[in-house]
């Protein structure tokens, strides 16, 4: 999933290098945003299963 996001970001940076629209590097740096949130959410809650 990381490889997914930062393949997401690298390419809103290249659209937004090339002069693409407005609207085309906002939607691919909220898709980023909420797949890194996701993956936050996903670390943040799920359990360790440590044994002792």
């Amino acid at each position: 999933m990381d490889i997914v996001i930062m393949i997401v970001l690298m390419a809103t940076a290249f659209c937004a290098w090339r002069g693409l629209s407005r609207r085309v590097v906002m939607t691919l740096w909220v898709l980023g945003l909420v797949a890194m949130l996701g993956l936050f959410k996903y670390h943040v809650t799920s359990p360790l299963h440590l044994n002792f």
